[in-house]
């Protein structure tokens, strides 16, 4: 049960506003808006006020680190991806079990040689491994970024990857390449 939040804290939580920060400082200020939120939603009591004063303090020097090293140059942290941001997804053997047979199927069942208009699964063979860009379809905001992606396949069709992490490994996705 969600708890009535006092106007004092109500007044703090207006200081954990983001969206008129840079990107790249919205990705370090989001993940402390979103704690703040969820505190003041769920407990009661002047000590929220002050876990909030000393949270909303931790987020500005989070904020000054990461301004700090955007500007020596150093990467600041990866940002949350965007919907519609193109990223590259790395094909698990679950996803090739799904997608192969999908093709085969398309082919035997010789709705590929009818041309009646149907769309089917026509293209290349994947392997585990296979990395192919991704669009990013939906954000979840949890500690750890999850995307659901639409794979675009080498040909017509597309793979959906639900609630995929970011990484280098099978079955995550990132910015960079590396097919191989």
């Amino acid at each position: 049960m969600a708890a009535e939040i006092h106007p004092a804290t109500a007044r703090v939580l207006d200081n954990f506003r983001y969206d008129h920060l840079p990107q790249h400082l919205q990705a370090v200020s989001q993940p402390f808006h979103d704690l703040a939120h969820q505190l003041a939603e769920t407990l009661a009591g002047p000590e929220v006020t002050k876990a909030l004063d000393d949270l909303w303090a931790a987020k500005n020097w989070a904020v000054v680190a990461a301004s700090n090293a955007a500007l020596e140059g150093a990467s600041p942290a990866a940002s949350v991806p965007e919907l519609g941001d193109t990223v590259l997804y790395r094909l698990t053997e679950g996803d090739v079990a799904h997608i192969n047979p999908w093709r085969k199927d398309f082919h035997q069942s010789g709705s590929a040689e009818s041309r009646l208009g149907f769309v089917g699964h026509i293209g290349n063979g994947v392997q585990a491994g296979d990395v192919f860009p991704a669009v990013v379809v939906q954000v979840h905001a949890e500690s750890t970024v999850t995307c659901n992606l639409r794979v675009l396949l080498d040909g017509s069709d597309t793979y959906w990857a639900t609630s995929r992490a970011e990484g280098d490994e099978p079955g995550r996705w990132s910015r960079k390449g590396g097919a191989r």
